[in-house]
């Protein structure tokens, strides 16, 4: 006769299935909004940016002429004034690869290396005050997601990237257009922080250097916890065998990387199809070390790697299909 187990052990099992269960739907299915209208912008890190002084122009000597000698006036010679190069333009001017308007200009192209299709913005602002960021639904907090197409339209974005997908974790420094939204840290070592500064510059640290309030103090405008830190100061700083946790060898990918403070280069890489095999991060940070970034962060890839120019997705991504976006928490973008 087979023997039966205890009620206890039964309801010990069924207990622990259901916490199970609801610790999943936590983590990745419940919405727990924190914050609706979260649409703030705060620009006083920009007020205390301090506006370099003009570099003192010795003045030209006056010959001395002697009393007796009446000068004779020489040839009159326009100088030719030394041209600007201006990558902003008065009117906006729009084509199926490029964009510019009075603080903005935006450059696409695409490369293909590892058998795989590379999408690259240039891009030029003005001032950092113009990188933005949103939420999904206009909404801080834990499993809200939008396409970003979606949440680019509600925004006015001309071009967007998909963000750190904060809303997927607890931890991580959320700092959006100024405001500190998050203070809790990751204990993840390979999850750096990538702060951009009110000059433009990007400031790498971890959460375990610093807290989020000295973040903020130092006038972070942006600061996003994924990583990890692909190059900084002109030198790659990951393996050819590293690899974010949880992620395959080769992967569809999105970074961000500074050429000099205001100047920059949006990559998303396409893979997991028969067209794009994907990229390594070593592989992401050696590609876009050569077109000129000294410094480049690593932001969500996979399904959620996404790019969106003048209401069109670039990219291919791959989670719902051909073309199909995946919802995600944030976006960086542009207007």
């Amino acid at each position: 006769m087979k023997k039966q187990r205890p009620v206890w052990a039964i309801c010990f099992g069924l207990a622990l299935t259901a916490f199970t269960t609801y610790v999943m739907l936590d983590v990745f299915v419940i919405k727990r909004p924190m914050q609706t209208n979260a649409t703030e912008i705060n620009l006083a890190m920009f007020d205390l940016t301090p506006t370099p002084e003009p570099t003192p122009v010795p003045p030209t000597p006056t010959p001395e002429i002697s009393p007796d000698v009446t000068p004779t006036p020489g040839p009159t010679s326009t100088p030719t004034p030394t041209p600007t190069p201006s990558y902003f333009s008065e009117q906006v001017i729009s084509t199926d690869t490029f964009y510019s308007n009075d603080h903005l200009s935006i450059t696409i192209s695409e490369y293909r290396e590892h058998d795989t299709q590379i999408h690259v913005a240039e891009v030029r602002v003005s001032s950092a005050k113009y990188l933005l960021t949103a939420f999904a639904n206009d909404t801080y907090g834990r499993n809200i997601y939008q396409k970003p197409s979606e949440t680019g339209k509600r925004v006015g974005a001309v071009f967007q990237i998909n963000g750190d997908n904060y809303g997927s974790r607890e931890g991580g420094y959320v700092i959006r257009n100024g405001v500190l939204y998050r203070k809790k840290g990751n204990s993840n070592k390979k999850m750096d922080v990538l702060c951009i500064m009110p000059d433009g510059d990007f400031y790498f640290t971890h959460s375990n250097k610093e807290t989020a309030q000295q973040l903020m103090d130092k006038g972070a405008w942006q600061a996003f916890t994924f990583g990890p830190v692909l190059v900084d100061n002109g030198e790659i700083k990951v393996g050819v065998k590293d690899e974010v946790d949880l992620c395959y060898v080769t992967n569809p990918r999105t970074a961000i990387g500074m050429i000099e403070p205001l100047h920059y280069l949006f990559v998303v890489a396409d893979g997991r199809t028969a067209k794009s095999h994907g990229l390594s991060i070593y592989q992401v940070a050696d590609f876009m070390l050569r077109q000129g970034c000294t410094k480049v962060y690593n932001l969500d890839g996979g399904g959620s790697s996404t790019m969106v120019f003048q209401d069109k997705v670039v990219n291919f991504p791959t989670s719902d299909g051909p073309y199909l976006e995946r919802g995600v928490s944030d976006i960086v973008y542009l207007r």
